[in-house]
């Protein structure tokens, strides 16, 4: 079989890391409102689905084109792009390029049905929310606006403490990175929490993501006093298939990668501990990578 080399482009537009929520929300728009999420929800805490972040800061291990579907015991169908022990951490965002790799890659030529990544459990992200004009939201500590945004301070499972909420609303918008730690999958309790979401499925792809507490252990997950999930994950692994699946051959002269930020964030809202309603926080749902080869 012959090989090919390639400079791989890395376009900021797949690999998903999705996390299924407790109940079905709202689509965001301009339009989402806190008190009438909350309200649908039965009160306290409401959310509504799709939005999409400003800029990921992702930091990754492992990037590997597989032929067929590889286990946590067998990758022996896949092409690592990247195999790194020491991370490479790139912020991601609507075009801008990643530099992820150096130089060329030598790939096999075949048929590349899925994708293999392995990422650090942290990941940051920076966003401004604009809701329509007119449409004022409160933060948890009152101050409004129609605009909300990141403010630095971590996303966890729960916020007792306004002064800990990841969100400040105003007029004029100052956003910085915050960070959400992937310690376990699931939703606030009494749900249950898990180490691993397997076949899920897209629009667009096919999908399974293992957290794992070294590159060949499942993560222990649990929950601590307060109903919150703990665990030892150090990584994300995670396997997804390409709907269409891109063939390199003799032919091939260019192969675009990219991730894709739209429709990846939920907007959470909260009555309970801001004593009003307001714009609690934000949560990855997806991240997702795409091939394409010409």
């Amino acid at each position: 079989m012959k090989i090919l080399s390639f400079v791989f482009t890395f376009i900021l537009l797949g690999f998903s890391i999705s996390v299924p929520q407790i109940a079905l929300a709202a689509q965001c728009s301009p339009a989402s409102d806190a008190a009438t999420e909350i309200a649908a929800n039965g009160g306290g805490w409401g959310s509504c689905e799709g939005g999409t972040p400003d800029e990921l800061e992702v930091s990754f291990y492992k990037l590997a084109l597989c032929t067929s579907k590889p286990t946590l015991t067998d990758d022996s169908s896949c092409t690592y792009i990247l195999d790194t022990g020491t991370p490479i951490t790139g912020r991601i965002a609507m075009g801008r390029k990643l530099p992820l790799l150096n130089g060329e890659i030598s790939i096999p030529e075949g048929t590349y049905t899925h994708a293999l990544m392995v990422i650090d459990t942290m990941i940051g992200i920076k966003s401004t929310i604009e809701f329509a004009s007119g449409n004022t939201q409160k933060d948890g500590l009152g101050n409004s606006g129609n605009l909300c945004w990141t403010n630095g301070e971590d996303i966890v499972w729960g916020y007792p403490n306004v002064n800990d909420m990841p969100i400040t609303c105003g007029t004029t918008p100052s956003p910085e990175f915050s960070y959400e730690t992937f310690k376990a999958f699931g939703c606030d309790a009494p749900c249950s929490v898990t180490n691993t979401i397997l076949n899920e499925s897209t629009t667009t792809t096919k999908y399974d993501v293992y957290l794992l507490s070294d590159l060949t252990t499942l993560a222990t997950v649990g929950r601590d006093g307060n109903g919150y999930p703990i665990g030892n994950a150090n990584y994300m692994w995670g396997v997804q298939s390409f709907n269409t699946p891109p063939t390199i051959s003799p032919t091939t002269r260019n192969i675009e990668m990219g991730f894709k930020l739209t429709e990846g964030m939920d907007i959470n809202f909260n009555d309970w501990s801001c004593g009003h309603a307001c714009v609690e926080g934000v949560n990855l749902t997806s991240f997702q990578f795409t091939l394409s080869t010409n």
